[in-house]
């Protein structure tokens, strides 16, 4: 294996790589788009990669030199072969992707880009023929836009031979696309999609399992038990901002978004009659942005929790304090439009409002019960997500009861 930045020894064996072939995914992680974004290269310009042999007896070897031309002729069989790939193993891709957010910015879900270490051509070319080998080195590296960084890196080699004449466009892709199946066939490159780009260090250390008894909820449905069930939604202010949160128990235990909280340990809750109380965050899962904050017990029915489903068309209500405590108590009502993953992720969809300020509320049944907890207005109309609450309790380790 030759050192960046010195010419190949022609005089010695080409490098061999064990190329391993692409591993097919399915379920959530094939809904996430992929898109090959960045190029880099290692190989200084003028560098000997390696030789190109002529006509019919593959004389006349000559020194091939990297550079522009070379570099163009790489990438773009490396960008077809992943795209046209990726798609067969069952992957989204970024231009076939359909976001619910009409003024979603961030592109696909994960940005691939290469950075070539070394390079090892040796070829003879015919007419529209080419026989020879191949190798190459190269650094993935993988940008989540959903955690903002990179989640994946890795180092890996790739090589082909033939040594029957072949079309020389078919060698050269059978060369990319060895390079390619060999990331597309690393069990940690599949996991890391499925996973969301989460990793060990974003999910932090397990939380052990907390019981949680709700003791008394609010009965009787959205119609009848509206006064009730306005008293278990507060105003919660963290200092960089205000949102809602809503009691599950009378002991004082609230729910709401990791993104309401911020970094903080205390914040303050305005109850609906006025009355102001501090609020310890027990817990937080910042990826999935769900909080669990603690008050004094409160002389309040808690919020009863739905375990099973909805069903889209379903009547929902969105309760929360838009644009501050002002407004705390709003009461709005919609459907249930779709279930949705974005960027890897489930989320109920809905027409309810959520206005700023209405972050961490709680979306309703007809019921009165908790289905979700809401995350996320859009600029389109009627498109807004929720977190499920069955989502947002495995993500704390809480087990709620009653739960029906």
């Amino acid at each position: 294996m030759r050192a960046q930045g010195a010419d190949v020894d022609l005089t010695k064996p080409q490098p061999k790589a064990n190329n391993r072939p692409p591993l097919r995914i399915s379920g959530p992680g094939s809904e996430r788009s992929l898109e090959f974004a960045l190029w880099k290269s290692d190989v200084p310009a003028n560098e000997v990669v390696g030789s190109m042999e002529h006509g019919l007896f593959c004389t006349g070897a000559e020194k091939l030199r990297y550079g522009q031309k070379l570099e163009t002729w790489f990438v773009t069989r490396l960008s077809r072969n992943l795209k046209e790939l990726a798609a067969k193993q069952g992957y989204t891709l970024a231009d076939r992707a359909r976001s619910v957010f009409e003024d979603k910015s961030n592109g696909a879900d994960f940005r691939i880009g290469a950075t070539l270490i070394a390079l090892d051509y040796r070829a003879c070319i015919g007419s529209d023929t080419a026989s020879g080998s191949a190798y190459s080195k190269l650094r993935w590296e993988v940008f989540s836009a959903r955690r903002q960084k990179v989640v994946y890196s890795t180092v890996l080699e790739s090589s082909f031979a033939s040594s029957s004449k072949m079309g020389e466009e078919d060698f050269d892709n059978a060369f990319a696309l060895a390079a390619v199946s060999n990331l597309l066939g690393d069990p940690k490159f599949v996991e890391m999609v499925k996973s969301g780009g989460l990793t060990e260090a974003d999910e932090g250390p397990r939380m052990a399992t907390m019981q949680i008894a709700a003791e008394k909820v609010v009965n009787g449905g959205v119609a009848q038990s509206s006064t009730n069930l306005v008293k278990a939604v507060v105003t919660v202010e963290s200092g960089v901002g205000s949102g809602s949160a809503f009691y599950i128990s009378r002991s004082g235990h609230l729910l709401t978004n990791h993104h309401v909280v911020a970094d903080a340990k205390f914040v303050r809750i305005k109850l609906s009659d006025g009355r102001s109380l501090v609020g310890e965050v027990l817990r937080s899962d910042k990826a999935r942005d769900v909080a669990l904050v603690l008050t004094d017990p409160v002389n309040i029915d808690a919020l009863g929790l739905r375990s099973n489903a909805l069903q889209v068309g379903d009547e929902v209500f969105a309760l929360g304090s838009p644009f501050g405590a002002m407004l705390s108590g709003s009461l709005s009502r919609g459907v249930l439009s779709a279930r949705r993953v974005v960027e890897g992720v489930p989320f109920l969809q809905s027409d309810v409002a959520i206005n700023p300020g209405s972050s961490g509320g709680p979306l309703l049944d007809a019921s009165g019960r908790v289905v979700g907890i809401a995350q996320l207005g859009s600029r389109s109309a009627g498109v807004n997500l929720f977190i499920p609450i069955d989502d947002a309790l495995e993500k704390l380790a809480l087990t709620v009861t009653p739960m029906p």
